[in-house]
């Protein structure tokens, strides 16, 4: 259960942060669509506080999907740390949500 709150925290606070970049960049387009997965792993943040499987799935594959795409926008859109801070989170998250499926709660 301690790993499900650990990657709970995480993906909350990466939704936050994905959303904030807005305040510091701006309305362009690779923010803009930062912040829509920023939502998204807000939900999914939310989800994962209590038992569902299916957020463990979200959190096993969205935060992949955000993950290369972040490391896209660094190095060919934007280099700032943002994208560095939320590729960490997401190399703890997935394999934090791959190891709670696998285990079968």
């Amino acid at each position: 259960m301690k790993a499900r709150k650990i990657a709970a925290g995480l993906m909350l606070l990466s939704g936050v942060t994905h959303v904030s970049q807005l305040l510091v960049y701006g309305s362009e387009v690779s923010v803009v669509g930062a912040s829509v997965f920023g939502l998204i792993y807000f939900v999914i943040g939310l989800f994962l506080l209590g038992k569902s499987k299916g957020a463990l799935w979200a959190g096993a594959i969205i935060p992949s999907v955000g993950g290369i795409l972040g490391v896209y926008r660094f190095f060919y859109l934007q280099t700032n740390p943002f994208s560095v801070f939320h590729v960490a989170i997401d190399l703890i998250v997935v394999p934090l949500c791959v190891y709670l499926l696998w285990k079968k709660d």
